[in-house]
């Protein structure tokens, strides 16, 4: 009986302490870098965190764990929920483009964030003679730029969304690659 209590001691202690390191990692993405953590991670470790504070006794026994559990799900709530930069809603709105969608139901949903690359064309290109490539290293595509009319770089047959002139995120991209006025593909490339 005694080896039970203490094997069970042992993974309540290993859960939450699991529990407690991803939690740390999800604030630093949250809050630190800026990289919104997906629901149902947060949700795993809501879960651990009950699994190790609370006990099959009665609720009045463990009212401290109770408390304890309540505050840990405030803090994943806040984490969750807070924008803590403009980043976060942005990914949310480019999650909700698909493909089939019209050019103008794109425009609808990311209509609050600038449109277009913000960056200047190469030196010498000029919308008729600007056809160059860009490579986007982290998910190796490739995409055909032309020069737009304000001699802004452009990528060709895309819409390019972005959600801040800051320097952190300035070239944090939403490209929505269309054929026929259709949405073919979504992507997020990050500054």
């Amino acid at each position: 009986m005694g080896e039970l209590i203490v094997g069970d001691l042992t993974m309540r202690i290993a859960l939450m302490t699991f529990a407690a390191i991803a939690l740390a990692l999800f604030a630093l993405c949250e809050v630190g870098m800026a990289y919104a953590v997906v629901w149902w991670l947060y949700l795993c470790v809501a879960v651990a965190f009950a699994a190790g504070l609370i006990r099959p006794v009665s609720v009045r026994s463990q009212l401290a764990r109770i408390g304890a559990l309540v505050g840990v799900i405030a803090v994943i709530a806040t984490l969750y929920l807070v924008e803590w930069t403009t980043r976060k809603p942005f990914l949310r709105d480019l999650d909700r483009i698909r493909v089939g969608m019209a050019q103008a139901e794109v425009r609808l949903i990311m209509g609050r964030y600038m449109e277009g690359t913000g960056l200047p064309a190469p030196p010498g290109s000029s919308p008729s003679n600007a056809p160059g490539t860009l490579n986007i290293v982290g998910s190796r595509s490739q995409y055909s730029t032309d020069t737009s009319p304000s001699g802004e770089m452009a990528i060709r047959d895309s819409l390019v969304f972005r959600h801040s002139n800051d320097g952190a995120f300035n070239s944090d991209w939403g490209i929505v690659s269309l054929s026929s006025g259709r949405v073919v593909s979504v992507e997020f490339s990050p500054d």
